[in-house]
């Protein structure tokens, strides 16, 4: 078991945040704080790893206690607080792009700017000046598809066409150039080296999630699964019981007894 004073400095935490460390509805992490606090105190790093923007980003890193560690910001796009940031952001070519998809099929798609501020609250449940922050948007678009099955396929493979790709997320169906949270795992990994626990609830935390040391899939009842992954049989990766912050500070206090007992 875990013992005061201990200091495990090799471990970097990867973590979604909605629906993972974020509960679903309320976006709270009170019910991890005690996991959070035992992070800090090992001298552990935690990366959020999130569809959300940089505007988003920095208060929640922030109130988690992590300002000192890098943030994965649009699903992969960017690094936040490190020189990997891009500086010009691609969103206005995004668009562009978006809009040379077959018109039957991108009418079916309201992404945020599509939406607008109200909408996004609505769908969202996000304070006003959270939404602002949301639709500070630089490399992604989150949206709806509201069109059939067939369709969705359809307009997945016309955004290939042109160069965008679309993944779920908890709530969204996020397009984006292709970067991923995988991707800016393994370079931050490069960095840091040491032991990697990844943490996430939705198809798009799937790759991020295999290419860890150890990963969980958090429970969310709610979102589009997780299907089963390679690590499953394998034994690196694991499900919990509960969702959200409850699961994920079960998960992270499991792993440091395993750090802690090896």
């Amino acid at each position: 078991m875990m013992k005061e004073g201990d200091v495990l400095t090799g471990l970097t935490v990867f973590s979604d945040l909605d629906g993972t460390l974020l509960d679903h509805d309320s976006y709270s992490f009170e019910r991890a704080k005690p996991a959070l606090a035992e992070l800090k105190a090992r001298g552990a790093r935690l990366v959020l790893a999130s569809s959300k923007t940089a505007a988003e980003l920095e208060p929640i890193r922030a109130a988690l206690g992590f300002s000192d560690c890098p943030a994965i910001v649009e699903n992969g796009a960017g690094i936040l607080g490190t020189a990997d940031t891009p500086a010009t952001s691609r969103y206005q070519e995004l668009r562009s792009l978006l809009d040379r998809v077959d018109p039957m099929l991108r009418a079916e798609f309201r992404g945020f700017a599509d939406m607008g501020p109200d909408a996004v609250q609505r769908h969202t449940g996000l304070a006003s000046d959270q939404v602002s922050r949301a639709m500070q948007r630089q490399f992604s678009e989150p949206g709806l598809f509201l069109g059939s099955p067939s369709q969705e396929t359809a307009f997945v493979a016309a955004l290939g066409q042109v160069g965008l790709v679309a993944q779920y997320g908890g709530r969204f169906l996020t397009v984006s150039f292709g970067a991923s949270k995988a991707e800016r795992m393994r370079e931050l990994r490069a960095r840091f080296g040491g032991r990697t626990l990844a943490l996430g609830d939705a198809p798009n935390d799937a790759e991020m999630i295999e290419a860890a040391d150890r990963g969980v899939i958090v429970l969310n009842r709610r979102g589009t699964p997780i299907p089963p992954l390679q690590g499953e049989k394998e034994g690196r990766i694991t499900r919990t019981t509960q969702e959200g912050p409850e699961g994920w500070s079960a998960a992270v206090f499991a792993e440091l007894d395993l750090l802690t007992e090896a």
